[in-house]
């Protein structure tokens, strides 16, 4: 009805249940019609199900309206609990099982969940009781770990609102301020690039995140003819981003690698000031709004802070024992660059989830919830194995082209080696040694850009080199209708589509880790060494060129543990297979 106001709903990824996401009067709404939902239904998101969008109505949300992208289901709660039914959703091989039934071929129907493959899905079914037992554990669990986020949160928040209290000093008398560039001095690119030598980048987060390690290019793949080499206690800000927060000051994990000119550094006179006062400034939220001031640009997302405005920007100075007490704080309860407890909180669940579920033997069974579902088992995905450079040349091609597709811009050698060694792993292979060399932004298969899928590609004319926003990289050439009916024969669309939407929004540190050590595991399990955090780390620790990714990713059993359980999720036992 046009003159009715209708409550509309929302799911959460990563089983976050429903919420109310807006109220729209019905003249407002295209849809010609909507579903009421009821306390106690069982709902998804047809979109967003491959993220874990599925829940159960509760009590507030009853009577609100959902569209037909939204299945509702009435559960049968003489045999099942619909929080166990949810919590079952969020185990990582029930996602990776909904994943493979998704479908489409335009990213705004890729991802669809079907109602008939929900249908088809089996569950384990304790009695009511049991169930009840695992929801009350799994509740307690979710709601520690909530509270332990909420506390990690406000105690980062309030450290930061301390230190900037200290710096800036007492309200009723502040500390002088005096021009940035009275303590700072503005480098010059200060090295030739090379075509031949391989160049190790910094960047930087934005929102107050810090300065991390990038990706690793030879000269020949960048425009720039010379780059600046940055080291510990250095200042640096991208021009475009310095108004979002992007500035920091370089770690020692970041020390001797480089920046383009895009990024002005500066040296510290450490004797006035210390790199951590002049690092906590810079990061606080406070500071930003002046340096979105100083950007000069008539396009919000061209905006540029140019060297000469930073170093006419004010900053307080304090004393320098009040420097020295900010400087132990930090060292002591650590301002991180960037915070890894959310991360760390967020593998904790699945993996209690998939302690619970998968390690305590509980049998399988249908839930009926819907009394026409037929019980069918779910295939297994086949083998393809990578055995010819022309075939590897296929599957970089359908890599190329879905990255391109998706987002307009070319993909560059760091993410395709990684894109094509998570597909070949997505399609079975579990014998990527022979291929893949240990090297330090490896694993790295040097003969796929001087002889094998990327030269084949890119002398075929499928893709070609090109630059985008993020710098230089593979974009789709010419000769598409070739490289479509290989990618056809090969069926590699989809592979590709995989790695896409599992990875295009990881940063390139999670990209090298997870391939780290999904690599260390399989060269482990074919030495017939049980794969662990702590036999993980040391086969790392054993070897000259991994060694530095102990420091560089901050590598650790708990952090390793994690993205085992992620691994786990992204390629299934079940699913692995032998390189032909």
């Amino acid at each position: 009805m046009p003159t009715k106001k209708y409550d509309l709903l929302g799911m959460r990824s990563n089983i976050g249940g429903p919420f109310l996401r807006e109220s729209k009067f019905g003249s407002e709404i295209s849809a010609n019609s909507l579903n009421k939902v009821q306390k106690g239904d069982f709902i998804y998101s047809r979109l967003f199900a491959w993220q874990g969008s599925f829940g159960e109505i509760p009590d507030n949300l009853s009577g609100c309206f959902v569209s037909n992208e939204f299945p509702i289901f009435c559960v049968d709660r003489s045999r099942v609990d619909p929080k166990f039914l949810t919590y079952w959703f969020g185990l990582p091989s029930t996602q990776s099982r909904v994943e493979r039934d998704c479908y489409g071929s335009t990213p705004g129907t890729r991802n669809r969940f079907k109602e008939e493959f929900f249908y088809e899905l089996q569950a384990p079914l304790p009695s009511l009781d049991e169930q009840a037992k695992i929801v009350q554990r799994l509740d307690s669990t979710r709601a520690k770990l909530n509270e332990v986020r909420a506390l990690k949160i406000q105690q980062e928040k309030e450290l930061s609102s301390l230190v900037f209290a200290l710096l800036n000093g007492p309200k009723s008398s502040p500390y002088r301020r005096i021009a940035f560039g009275e303590v700072a001095t503005h480098r010059s690119p200060d090295t030739v690039v090379r075509p031949d030598v391989e160049y190790c980048f910094a960047g930087v987060y934005s929102f107050g995140k810090g300065v991390f390690v990038g990706d690793k290019k030879v000269g020949s793949e960048f425009s720039y003819d010379r780059l600046t080499q940055i080291r510990s206690g250095d200042f640096l800000y991208p021009k475009l981003m310095a108004w979002e927060g992007a500035l920091g000051v370089v770690p020692t994990s970041c020390d001797g690698l480089f920046v383009s000119p895009e990024f002005p550094v500066f040296s510290l006179n450490e004797e006035r000031i210390l790199p951590q006062v002049v690092d906590a400034y810079f990061r606080h939220p406070a500071t930003w709004p002046n340096l979105d001031a100083s950007s000069k640009g008539t396009n919000l997302r061209r905006r540029r802070l140019h060297p000469s405005a930073i170093l006419q920007h004010q900053i307080p100075l304090p004393p320098y024992e009040v420097q020295n007490a900010v400087a132990k704080l930090l060292t002591e309860h650590g301002l991180s660059p960037k915070p890894h407890y959310d991360s760390d909180l967020e593998v904790l669940f699945p993996a209690m989830l998939h302690q619970i579920f998968e390690r305590q033997g509980v049998e399988p069974k249908t839930v009926h919830t819907v009394s026409k579902p037929s019980v069918v088992d779910f295939p297994q995905l086949q083998t393809t194995a990578i055995d010819a450079p022309f075939k590897e040349a296929v599957l970089v091609s359908a890599i190329v082209k879905a990255f391109y597709q998706d987002g307009g811009q070319p993909i560059g050698n760091f993410r395709l080696q990684k894109a094509v060694y998570f597909a070949r792993r997505h399609m079975g292979e579990s014998a990527l040694d022979k291929d893949y060399l240990r090297k330090a932004a490896g694993p790295y298969n040097p003969s796929m850009r001087y002889s094998g899928g990327i030269k084949i590609a890119t002398d075929k004319e499928w893709i070609k080199r090109a630059t985008g926003r993020f710098g230089e990289g593979h974009a789709l050439s010419s000769v598409a209708a070739e490289m479509d009916e290989w990618i056809e024969r090969y069926q590699f669309a989809a592979a590709a589509a995989w790695v896409r939407d599992r990875f295009k929004f990881k940063s390139n540190d999670i990209w090298e880790t997870l391939a780290t050590i999904d690599y260390a595991m399989l060269a482990l399990d074919h030495r017939g060494t049980r794969p662990s955090p702590a036999s993980i780390l040391t086969y790392i620790e054993g070897d000259d060129e991994w060694r530095p990714k102990i420091g560089k990713l901050r590598l650790t059993e708990a952090s390793i543990q994690n993205a085992m359980v992620e691994l786990q999720n992204l390629f299934p036992v079940e699913d692995s297979g032998t390189l032909k």
